[in-house]
């Protein structure tokens, strides 16, 4: 008997520094698609793009602050496929007007034939470049390639922003994976997973990082009744840590809705530390199926 498990994280950089701007419709469009403009909003009307087809977005309206730094940019896919087979959606971004595009890009999808919202990107992911607000507020533009026929109803995008000189924090992998349980780890009573979670920290000043669960039990997928599983039962340490980091947790905690300090550091640039976890699992608590649990760390720098 075998039984799946996912972990899920977000990662939150120092509490209320961070700020977002609501999702923002296109103004301008070009390319491959037909009646490009009928995504602009989400209403059911929809461009269609062939097999192959590629097409730009622009005029997104972004008005930013005075002094900030980009930390985030997604964007909104939302189409169903046009005939069969299920299509994807292949998006870049360009930072002037359409001269350049990043290498980091991404595929959305697969989109069958009811309508499926997609957000490709992430608050924390700049595709692979620093953004200044400049590029952002005027030259940012969104390149889609059609795989498979699809229509598209709706395309837009959200910037993630912070005052300058802000401590910022970044978590590799974001989703973690903990893998399929085996009849071994029941009898084990655990499950360790063999990888490792690496949290970056750049901070002008004294830091201190915390992790909680984002509900008291895990999300549960499957044939029987919710069992309720305790957040507790994933527990987590610090394994191994870099120069500036102080004080790290490194014998294994129990996961809690109320958190725990992960560790404190300096100030400084780079600063990294190892997460490792296990899973507590028992016949009772973990019945077949899949279960996914929110955790998030807070970056706090006063």
């Amino acid at each position: 008997m075998r039984r799946g498990v996912l972990g899920l994280l977000v990662g939150v950089a120092l509490g209320g520094a961070a700020q977002t701007t609501p999702w923002m419709n296109p103004s301008l469009d070009y390319g491959q698609f037909a009646n490009g403009a009928r995504a602009y909003f989400r209403d059911n009307l929809y461009a269609v793009g062939p097999h192959g087809a590629v097409h730009h977005y622009g005029g997104f309206g972004i008005v930013l602050p005075g002094e900030v730094e980009i930390v985030g940019i997604e964007v909104v896919l939302r189409a169903r496929k046009d005939g069969a087979p299920n299509a994807y959606l292949e998006a870049e971004l360009s930072w002037d007007g359409g001269m350049h595009w990043t290498t980091t890009g991404y595929q959305a999808g697969p989109y069958p034939g009811a309508w499926r919202q997609y957000i490709v990107g992430g608050p924390t992911d700049l595709w692979g470049r620093a953004w200044s607000p400049g590029e952002v507020q005027v030259g940012l533009r969104v390149r889609l390639r059609a795989v498979n026929a699809i229509q598209l109803d709706w395309v837009a995008v959200r910037v993630t922003y912070r005052a300058s000189g802000a401590p910022t924090l970044s978590v590799t992998p974001e989703v973690v994976d903990l893998g399929t349980l085996t009849l071994a780890h029941y009898d084990a009573g655990w499950l360790e997973w063999a990888g490792v979670q690496r949290i970056t920290v750049s901070s002008p000043r004294a830091w201190s990082l915390t992790v909680a669960a984002g509900s008291p039990t895990w999300l549960y997928t499957g044939p029987d009744a919710p069992p309720a599983k305790p957040c507790g039962h994933l527990e987590w340490r610090v394994r191994a840590a870099g120069p500036g980091v102080t004080d790290p947790r490194t014998s294994f905690t129990a996961l809690s809705v109320a958190g725990d300090r992960v560790a404190t550091g300096g100030a400084g640039t780079g600063l990294w530390l190892e997460i490792a976890f296990r899973l507590r699992v028992d016949y009772e608590t973990t019945p077949p199926g899949t279960y996914e649990l929110l955790f998030v760390y807070t970056l706090v720098a006063p």
